[in-house]
């Protein structure tokens, strides 16, 4: 049998869940049987490259902007198989951003009728998918998303302290999505001798979160996050309180260090959740500061343990999920 080659097409590759993940492909039980490129896309334009692969896999999210790209893709490519992974859109951003539902949902619906097959990154979001964009039966599948162990499995469990402050961290974009400003006006009502907070992160809204910040001593802030193992080691539960995640990868490297968590109640976090830690209402600095209040009273040391146990069976079935899809597109024999 001819190994498969398979294109993923990407229009981002700035440190982000989608970038992380490009990896997987590299993984040695995939690349035993699939040849994978990640190229970069340019899908404002009205003409898609030929490509010379069984399947074609995008990781932008669809608009009317990019649907010339699509249609050409499908058109210049009619051999290939075409999977849309949707990494953005969730329920929770829909309720944020749109002002014309109607009009953003013939959208979804016009992009993917073009793929052969369409991969939510969560079951909370696949619920919104199949709603907003009319798909129905296989056409539409789970597949969580994995950029690696890092050494996280490694890092040693915390322990929390009645004689120091609560360490809260919370690190990703700095950006609207990802609630940090709810976060910070939070802690303003919780007390510096019960409670610290690492935030760790970049991006647009950096110099408004620490004009924010100002005057808060509990509050700091440490950079980007390169070394996620050693950021996470300096934590006691990591806080989670973005205002959309169509996943929140976060949360899986979190449990991976055997961290407690506290996450918004949107889209595709609860169900990550299990016994690791709280789901909270994270849409208010009171909500979140109550929920951030009652962290003290938790068995936090069970429910970061518990978090590590759900994430040791994650990266075979991670793979075995992207095996099945390559066979679900393997071209027939002629």
């Amino acid at each position: 049998m001819s190994r498969l080659r398979c294109v993923h097409l990407c229009d981002d590759f700035a440190l982000g869940g989608v970038a992380k993940g490009l990896g997987v492909y590299a993984h040695p039980d995939l690349a035993a049987d699939v040849d994978s490129q990640v190229l970069p896309a340019d899908p404002g334009r009205s003409l898609a490259p030929r490509l010379a692969a069984d399947i074609i896999v995008t990781h932008f999210p669809p608009s009317w902007r990019t649907l010339p790209f699509l249609v050409s893709l499908r058109l210049r490519n009619p051999a290939a198989r075409l999977v849309h992974i949707e990494h953005s859109y969730t329920g929770a951003w829909a309720a944020a951003k749109l002002t014309n539902p109607w009009r953003f949902r013939a959208m979804l619906r016009l992009a993917f009728a073009l793929f052969d097959e369409v991969v939510a990154v969560s079951h909370g979001q696949a619920r919104w998918l199949r709603a907003a964009a009319g798909l129905t039966g296989d056409k539409l599948q789970v597949l969580h998303p994995w950029s690696g162990s890092q050494g996280l499995d490694q890092v040693p469990p915390p322990r929390p302290s009645g004689q120091r402050p609560l360490v809260l961290g919370a690190f990703g974009r700095f950006s609207e999505q990802k609630g940090f400003d709810t976060l910070i006006n939070a802690m303003r009502r919780l007390d510096p001798a019960r409670f610290s907070l690492l935030l760790g992160g970049f991006g647009a809204d950096d110099a408004a979160l620490r004009a924010q910040a100002a005057g808060l001593s509990h509050v700091s802030f440490v950079g980007r996050v390169d070394d996620v193992p050693d950021f996470l080691s300096r934590c006691d539960v990591i806080v989670v309180p973005s205002r959309w995640e169509a996943f929140g990868q976060v949360v899986a490297e979190a449990k991976m260090a055997g961290r407690a968590v506290l996450v918004a109640d949107v889209d595709g976090m609860p169900e990550q959740v299990g016994d690791a830690g709280v789901i909270a209402d994270c849409s208010t600095a009171e909500s979140l500061a109550a929920a951030l209040a009652s962290l003290p009273s938790q068995p936090l040391a069970a429910m970061g343990a518990a978090g590590r146990a759900a994430m040791q069976t994650a990266e075979r079935e991670r793979i075995w999920a992207w095996q099945a899809l390559f066979r679900r597109h393997q071209p027939a024999v002629a």
